[in-house]
């Protein structure tokens, strides 16, 4: 008995040889909505840690990664936010940061350089 039969991989059978079928799910290859911070970590991991992102892409991994180095950097962002107006607030009705439409403090911050380090 073969490897891949011990693990239950299916086979196909053309022109007599019989290959087996290893397929991945293709949503995990379609990296279109990961965000910003997402593409950011990708590039970063790329380019800096190119053996990490092939065993993260290998095994399946990397999608989920990108997907929660976003959502944590959106979070701390969420928290720089609250923590400025915090401070900042002057205890008039419309400050500065009041007038601003929701999520517009995100943009003052991204237009910042902010490095990320991507030491999980």
């Amino acid at each position: 008995m073969t490897l891949f039969e011990e693990l239950g991989v299916e086979y196909k059978e053309v022109d007599g040889i019989l290959y087996p079928i290893l397929s991945v799910d293709e949503a995990e290859y379609k990296l279109a909505d990961i965000g910003k911070y997402g593409w950011m970590w990708l590039r970063y991991m790329e380019e800096n840690e190119p053996s990490e992102y092939r065993h993260m892409a290998r095994t399946g991994q990397l999608r989920k990664q990108a997907e929660a180095v976003n959502e944590e950097a959106y979070e701390r962002l969420d928290n720089i936010e609250a923590a400025w107006l915090k401070k900042h607030m002057t205890g008039k009705k419309k400050t500065f940061m009041e007038q601003l439409p929701k999520g517009m403090f995100h943009l003052l911050l991204s237009s910042c350089s902010i490095r990320w380090v991507a030491g999980r």
